[in-house]
């Protein structure tokens, strides 16, 4: 096995905005992937490792040299290069002077592709050192990153995301001699600047191997996972010191572990004359304003007044960074306590005229509009599920009004839980408040939907009005773009209905959108509905999967019935149960055997039991009232799973297709009944 090194590559830069680490490191990763791939290099991994000012890579497994690479080249047939005494003919004779050999190196095959005998020459094309190719790779594959906004500086027309300030490059112990930018690669790097005040020079790097070690020295955590993980630590230890827990906030933790490169921990206070604003304004307000996260009591109510933040430094000398964020924060907070006593000096009710003057979407109006048919839609909704309707009018109503709010204005994603502060305020039924506060939910793949009914009706009556509005003038989503996040609705649609077990069916709620939508639609309306369906399929068939149900489960269940989750729910879970039965291997075949007999038949959906005449068919008919008569999925499931015996001893003794016409139609008429039988929980034909 040839000799293999780790290549190391840093770029230590200006800061670097948070958002472009991760991306630049992932675009090196995969542009030197395919370069090694057209070079034939394999290589072991790419560890990415970065920090605010470098971004770096660790490339191991790097053979010292290419291998020997053998080429096969073809030349002209060999009846052109040998004579009738097979003597070298003028023509090969050059074959061989091109490829630089002697005659008697080549030899005659016939090569695929060709119909007849060529000359044919095996080279060997020893292969070259990596610290070459890597020379003269590494600059061109750094210049070729994506930066979204690149810069120059001075004469150069170099584009990067920062200044260069520092390359370190190593292959193995051996110094890769690149230049970026006017800066040439070196054996060092610089760690943090508070390091450097008292160290003035570089810090050697003698090896790949020795280079974190040696940042952690100099003050740099270069893993960002690693940072992460101890800010995870530190956070939780200090919030455990107050008899509090962290308000998680994964995003948060993401974000500060990518704007620190020592990363330190700190806990401040905040004066609880504040805490009587509610929670997720405090929440948000130390988020947006500090980055800094809140610590609540450990059964997850109430808040604690203290805050956590982070420091780029080991220590706090004198205290003067937890002092400063504790004096901007209280001056976030004041202003965030102005804006609450501001909003409810006007009720929510007051507010609704100004909606007019806040656009929704050129083509569909505004909030105002959006409002009248999220109304429309929610009572439709009440009336089919039962639920009050005055209530679902009332929240439906005022579930936009908190976009004219200041805090809203400050924090627009405190939309509706404002909304539902104002009106708990202002002494409404919990049921509306409860609901307006949460109609937004869920906002991703991982939150929780509503809590409680009238919530859930009014988010899929919010979502709902915004699906069919775009679908209904032409803004369908289509590959990856999907700037309205259409498919995140309707995955949070999905969720509401499969998570509440309404039997409101799929097509009828399109169809309430629609009507709700009709004034402003610009497609034709049979159109719009097919495309919302299928749109609507794509997010059930991902919810099944996301539930955990097997391929063969999923596909024979949709096949049969996919708008009425309650019922596909129910066939999904019976069939699962039913999954390992080694009965129904045979049922699937039988079930395609039925298929496939029915295809251009139209069998009469009753016949006359006395007209069959084999045993076999006879004890099939006795099985048939048991199965119609199943009153649930798994009662019906157990009732099918008896007949793969029946089903295979008929189809050996019995030709359905006879010259008795009485006896061919009893036949088919009864594979017909097994057929719907079969139908009402899955099409079995797809159970592979």
């Amino acid at each position: 096995m040839s000799e293999t090194r780790t290549l190391l590559l840093e770029l230590h830069c200006e800061e670097i905005p948070a958002r472009f680490l991760k991306p630049l490191t992932q675009d090196f990763a995969a542009a030197f992937t395919k370069w090694a791939e057209g070079e034939k290099l394999s290589f072991g991994a790419i560890a990415p490792l970065y920090s605010p000012r470098k971004i770096s890579w660790a490339i191991s497994g790097l053979p010292v040299a290419q291998a020997d690479q053998t080429e096969l080249q073809v030349g002209p047939p060999q009846r052109m290069c040998v004579d009738a005494d097979g003597q070298p003919t003028v023509q090969g004779q050059k074959f061989a002077e091109k490829w630089g050999v002697t005659f008697d190196a080549v030899r005659f095959e016939q090569p695929a592709g060709k119909k007849e005998p060529c000359a044919v020459v095996e080279l060997t094309r020893k292969g070259r050192p990596s610290l070459d190719l890597l020379v003269e790779a590494l600059p061109r594959l750094i210049a070729g990153l994506h930066v979204p906004k690149a810069m120059r500086w001075g004469h150069s027309s170099f584009e990067f995301v920062r200044p260069v300030r520092n390359v370190l490059c190593l292959f193995g112990e051996e110094l890769v001699p690149i230049e970026v930018d006017g800066v040439k690669a070196t054996a060092s790097t610089w760690g943090h600047r508070l390091h450097h005040m008292s160290h003035a020079e570089p810090i050697p790097v003698c090896c790949p191997e020795a280079y974190e070690g040696a940042l952690k020295a100099a003050g740099v955590v270069v893993s960002c996972t690693e940072r992460r993980n101890i800010l995870e630590e530190q956070l939780e230890e200090l919030a455990r010191q107050t008899g509090g827990q962290v308000v998680k906030d994964e995003e948060l933790l993401d974000t500060l572990s990518e704007i620190v490169e020592c990363p330190r921990a700190l806990r401040g206070e905040f004066p609880p004359e504040f805490m009587e604003l509610p929670k997720e304004v405090l929440v948000t307000s130390l988020k947006e304003h500090q980055k800094s996260f809140c610590i609540e009591k450990t059964d997850g109510t109430d808040l604690l007044p203290f805050f956590l933040t982070v420091a780029n430094r080991d220590d706090d000398p004198a205290g003067f960074i937890k002092a400063g964020n504790e004096w901007v924060l209280k001056a976030r907070l004041y202003d965030a306590r102005f804006f609450f006593a501001e909003d409810r000096r006007t009720p929510l009710q007051d507010r609704l005229e100004k909606l007019k003057q806040l656009t929704f979407h050129r083509e569909l109006g505004s909030y105002l509009e959006k409002t009248e048919r999220i109304q429309a839609i929610a009572t439709g909704l009440a009336h089919a599920l039962q639920l009050d309707f005055a209530q679902a009018d009332h929240a439906a109503r005022l579930s936009k009004a908190d976009l004219m709010t200041l805090m809203v204005g400050e924090f627009p994603e405190l939309q509706g839980v404002m909304g539902g502060e104002y009106l708990k305020h202002e002494g409404e039924p919990e049921a509306v408040w409860k609901a307006v506060k949460e109609h937004y939910r869920p906002v991703s793949a991982e939150d929780a939907i509503p809590g409680t009914p009238l919530g859930g009706l009014l988010a899929v009556a919010d979502k709902l009005d915004t699906l069919a509005g775009c679908f209904a003038i032409g803004q369908i989503p289509s590959g990856s773009k999907d700037p309205l996040a259409l498919r995140r609705a309707g995955i949070g649609i999905t969720r509401i209905l499969w998570e509440q077990g309404w039997t409101l069916g799929v097509d009828a709620l399109v169809d309430l959108g629609l009507k709700a939508v009709a004034s402003r639609a610009s497609k034709p309306a049979a159109e719009t509905r097919e495309a919302l369906l299928g749109f609507f399929k794509d997010r059930v068939t991902y919810q099944l999967e996301v539930a955990g149900y097997a391929g063969a489960v999923r596909r024979s269940a949709l096949a049969t019935g996919w708008t009425d989750l309650v019922d596909l729910k129910a066939r999904c879970e019976a069939l699962s149960a039913f999954a390992e039965d080694e009965r129904f291997a045979s049922l699937a075949q039988s079930a395609k055997r039925i298929g496939n007999i029915l295809k251009d038949e139209a069998p009469a959906a009753t016949f006359e039991a006395a007209t069959l005449q084999v045993a076999e068919e006879k004890a099939l008919a006795g099985h048939l009232s048991r199965i119609e008569g199943a009153v649930d999925q798994a009662s019906l499931l157990a009732a099918l799973a008896e007949l793969a015996q029946p089903l295979a001893a008929f189809f050996d003794a019995v030709m359905v297709k006879c010259e008795d016409a009485a006896l061919r139609g009893a036949r088919l008429s009864l594979l017909h009944r097994l057929q719907q039988a079969f139908l009402r929980v899955a099409d079995f034909s797809l159970w592979q």
